[in-house]
């Protein structure tokens, strides 16, 4: 699938106009910018599967030295009064990456990735830039994981709410199963994580 597709596909839905609003603003920033060497859609996007509560995903690969830049390109194309919660974080110092939960309840998070950091993006994606064929080096074959296959309260108490959130998603699709069974399994790893650091309540 190209990206011009996406945006065709997906425009004309109601359900998905203001993702597709705030991916072609972001698209034609990191399009025009020379610190991106390349950048790609992922998750449901990319799988033909999204609906009203889907987030944008996308991982963006920058020149080196240039992360916080081009996170901060990102960031101007958002409305910040629409922000309901926002999350932050690094996969090194020179690779930022931010979600957003905004107010409609729709979402995006962004990976920004520098040269020197260890990323493959799995299958599939959409390529929304490309220079030099970037992403053929950067390329895996194998079937990238789902929300489902999250691991419970894997950064503690600083993506909790972004947990939670997934969940309520999942309930907004009648997904009651998965939320039980993560629900469970994420007071397990927070009960074992109290336990472990003496913080838990004879």
């Amino acid at each position: 699938m190209r990206f011009a597709d996406i945006l065709t596909d997906w425009r004309g839905n109601p359900s998905t106009t203001r993702q597709i609003a705030l991916l072609e603003r972001i698209s034609a920033a990191l399009d025009a910018s020379s610190d991106c060497t390349a950048a790609a859609v992922v998750g449901s996007f990319a799988k033909g599967t999204a609906d009203r509560v889907s987030d944008i995903d996308l991982v963006v690969f920058c020149a080196d030295g240039a992360g916080n830049v081009l996170l901060h390109l990102i960031e101007q194309q958002i409305t910040p009064s629409e922000i309901f919660l926002e999350f932050g974080g690094v996969h090194d110092p020179k690779s930022p990456y931010k979600k957003l939960i905004f107010e409609d309840l729709t979402s995006v998070e962004f990976h920004v990735i520098a040269p020197d950091t260890e990323l493959i993006i799995e299958q599939p994606f959409v390529e929304i830039v490309n220079h030099d064929h970037y992403l053929e080096s950067r390329m895996s074959s194998n079937i990238a994981p789902t929300e489902h296959d999250m691991t419970a309260y894997r950064y503690g108490d600083r993506l909790l709410a972004w947990e939670l959130f997934t969940c309520l998603k999942w309930l907004w699709r009648g997904d009651f199963k998965a939320v039980k069974r993560y629900l469970v399994d994420l007071g397990r790893a927070i009960k074992a994580s109290e336990e472990t650091d003496g913080s838990a309540v004879g």
